[in-house]
């Protein structure tokens, strides 16, 4: 199940990774998109780009990290000796989900903008938390637990791998109807579907790696409750961040949120490599085994 093989000193170093790299292809994704972004404001700033509303240009923007999924993700799986099955499954699934259950749910039962908008920081953290935060946490976890988990899952890793669809479907569902309906700029449509992106790939990680440690490691009998809250609290504290950076002064109501969410998602993907990482080397020695890398 874990990349893992015996001690040798006389085995040879120069061993293939028999998977793809999970965190360069979802680097890649994320750089490319926040180039994308970056390239739409600047040329709004310079007059290059007429900062309109466009139906077509924001329906591109909200399908642009699917399709960046499928060329660094998907295109790279049939490329190594052991790819992962079922990406686009979960990637599909999620968007059936996140539009007619999450979504329904969203507008008929929990109504956050007639509530929790102008709720004061600590009732929108707990408002978000069990309401938004938790909804969409849960959904993307149950795409994944009843399709691929566990058979899917080899290592630890595997948790990022498949959190990453599961979120892209969620966070797809979410950017199309705030395009369509608040019918935004283009250069709010491009820093939005960013910041959104981010948010629920960042969160989703955190939320894959709790499944994988579920099925690998050693764990109490509420690690899944307490994943999936810290994740949905985790969400909320953004948020409720976000409202405060979007009025900050920055000349640009959406640039605060767009500096928020990347210095959340370096901190998060960042905290969540490490446990990773951590995980796998104590793995390791207690089996007496070698990590190919």
């Amino acid at each position: 199940m874990l990349e893992y093989q015996l001690l040798s000193p006389e085995e040879e170093s120069g061993e293939l990774y028999p998977y793809r790299r999970v965190w360069r292809s979802l680097i890649l994704e994320m750089v490319v998109l926040l180039l994308v972004a970056a390239a739409v404001f600047i040329g709004v700033q310079l007059d290059i780009i007429e900062d309109a509303y466009s139906r077509t240009g924001n329906i591109l923007l909200a399908l642009l990290p699917i399709g960046l999924f499928y060329v660094f993700s998907v295109r790279s799986e049939q490329r190594v000796a052991e790819p992962r099955q079922g990406l686009l499954v979960v990637l599909l699934l999620s968007v059936i989900v996140a539009n007619g259950v999450a979504w329904t749910v969203i507008q008929e039962v929990f109504t956050p903008d007639r509530w929790l908008v102008e709720a004061g920081f600590f009732s929108r953290i707990i408002g978000y938390t069990f309401t938004l935060g938790i909804l969409a946490e849960f959904c993307k976890y149950a795409v994944i637990r009843y399709t691929v988990w566990p058979d899917r899952f080899r290592y630890r890793l595997d948790g990022v791998a498949y959190s990453v669809p599961a979120a892209l479907g969620y966070a797809l569902v979410v950017n199309l109807h705030f395009l369509l309906q608040d019918e935004p700029t283009i250069s709010a449509a491009a820093i939005r579907v960013l910041v959104n992106v981010y948010l629920h790939i960042t969160v989703g990680a955190l939320m894959g790696y709790f499944l994988a440690e579920l099925l690998i490691g050693r764990v109490p009998f509420f690690w899944l409750p307490f994943g999936l809250f810290l994740a949905s609290f985790i969400s909320s504290l953004f948020i409720a961040f976000r409202r405060i950076a979007v009025v900050s002064g920055l000349g640009s109501r959406d640039i605060g949120g767009l500096l928020l969410v990347l210095g959340f998602t370096v901190f998060v993907l960042g905290a969540v490599a490490f446990l990773i990482d951590s995980a796998d080397e104590r793995t390791a020695a207690r089996a007496g085994l070698r990590r190919l890398r």
